[in-house]
């Protein structure tokens, strides 16, 4: 009887003893006090912990993989962790990195050092038409134009249009500069600086005339400029610049008008169109 309860007793004891390492048990490698925090506590001065190495290809075939997994990619040379979702790479560097190979939004102030080696040209959208002619061309106006703001009309202003033969055209996202236009050919609507500059004289002294863009054949008035001229044997030259909004396929020209005289010319001796995005 006494033997039966000393087995029973020792039974008791070893059930006991492997409960309590089941709840308080931590596993130490190198040390026999590991962290109470942890419940791997590898120590060592002389060696590293080496985690499972594979490439790329097998890490992908790890089925169900646990949020946290790590493993060592070979064919990256990078340590990657699974974050419930996809695997990510163990970054070294810091802050964050920019990833050239895609969208990525960059915000707050960066500094890059190096050398920029662009593949092909690193350019924004840019048109512009350049004309100049010795004896210009003359452009007959054959209303009076009234400078008023909101019409629907263009107010009787004339399209600036020299013709082709004497128009050079510079292109980066615009169309091909007929008919004295620039067609706006990029994907996305944006901003740009319209800049003119232009030589001109009147038939009849004293002439005001009023200057604008127009876009998609409207004249927008945020554009207009008025003039009052000189004498018609001087050229006078002026330039203006404004600030439109351009979808894809918008188109943007210069025109002109008359506050003063109908059925009278203005002789355009020279203008440069540009068209800059930002």
């Amino acid at each position: 009887m006494r033997n039966l309860n000393l087995k029973l007793f020792f039974i008791v004891l070893v059930i006991l003893f492997f409960t309590a390492i089941n709840t308080f048990a931590q596993v130490g490698i190198g040390t026999t006090t590991p962290n109470a925090s942890s419940m791997l506590d590898i120590t060592s001065s002389e060696k590293g912990f080496l985690p499972p190495r594979m490439d790329t290809s097998a890490r992908d075939l790890i089925g169900a993989p646990a949020a946290g997994l790590l493993i060592y990619n070979i064919t990256t040379n990078k340590l990657n962790y699974y974050n419930g979702t996809s695997w990510q790479v163990v970054e070294t560097g810091a802050g964050s990195y920019v990833d050239l190979t895609t969208n990525q939004t960059i915000a707050g102030d960066k500094t890059f050092t190096g050398t920029l080696t662009a593949v092909g040209r690193l350019m924004l959208p840019m048109g512009e038409i350049s004309y100049f002619e010795t004896a210009g061309f003359n452009l007959t106006i054959p209303s009076v134009a009234t400078g008023n703001s909101g019409l629907i009309t263009n107010d009787n202003m004339n399209k600036i249009n020299p013709g082709t033969a004497n128009t050079n055209f510079v292109n980066d996202m615009f169309g091909t500069g007929a008919d004295s236009r620039l067609t706006y050919e990029g994907t996305v609507g944006r901003y740009f600086h319209i800049a003119l500059s232009f030589s001109y004289s009147p038939e009849i002294s004293k002439d005001v005339f009023i200057f604008a863009v127009g876009k998609n054949g409207l004249v927008q008035d945020s554009s207009k400029l008025f003039i009052t001229t000189g004498n018609t044997s001087e050229y006078q030259s002026t330039a203006m610049h404004v600030l439109l909004w351009l979808d894809p396929t918008d188109y943007i020209e210069f025109f002109v008008g008359n506050l003063t005289s109908a059925n009278k010319y203005v002789n355009i001796k020279s203008f440069n169109f540009v068209a800059i995005g930002m």
